[in-house]
């Protein structure tokens, strides 16, 4: 596979990379080379990425781009952000962050939130005749995810529709 030299971000692009970076470490915990491949991947060009391109440009070793990539492209994933061309232990493979893809995966990850309320709902029931202040923590948990299951779709779908009006998101 022949791969189109890099050229080094410029200061700007490169503080964006580390706020991306940052953002992720303090929000996330993640570390800070998976941020920062994350953040590449948002502005680099050519969108699409060998291994060997995203390691010259970020000054990320081989093997750590490799496990950050197999972490942000997991198999099976339908609504992953990122996506691979070829094999990790292949010379040399091409990762891209898929266009309009952060929509679905929040989704994604707000559907699991209508599941946990569903054993908060339940928990509840189940422990319907403990006292109040036992309950408490459980009660505030079941009510916020109620409110994010009722209201995350209708904003998703207010995005979308945003978009598909020409609008910017």
């Amino acid at each position: 596979m022949t791969t189109q030299a890099v050229t080094p971000p410029t200061d700007e692009e490169r503080a964006f990379v580390e706020e991306v970076a940052q953002y992720y470490y303090d929000n996330d915990g993640m570390p800070h080379d998976r941020g920062r491949v994350v953040g590449w991947l948002m502005i680099c060009d050519p969108p699409r990425q060998a291994a060997s391109q995203i390691v010259a440009a970020l000054g990320v070793s081989r093997e750590e781009v490799d496990r950050i990539v197999d972490q942000l492209t997991p198999d099976g994933d339908p609504v992953s952000v990122f996506e691979r061309d070829g094999k990790l232990d292949e010379e040399d493979y091409v990762v891209w962050l898929r266009e309009n893809s952060w929509g679905p995966k929040v989704m994604g990850i707000f559907a699991e939130f209508d599941d946990f309320h569903r054993v908060a709902a339940a928990g509840l029931d189940a422990l319907r005749d403990e006292p109040e202040q036992r309950l408490r923590r459980l009660r505030n948990l079941e009510r916020f995810l109620r409110f994010v299951s009722a209201e995350m779709p209708k904003i998703l779908s207010r995005h979308e529709q945003r978009v598909a009006a020409g609008g910017r998101g």
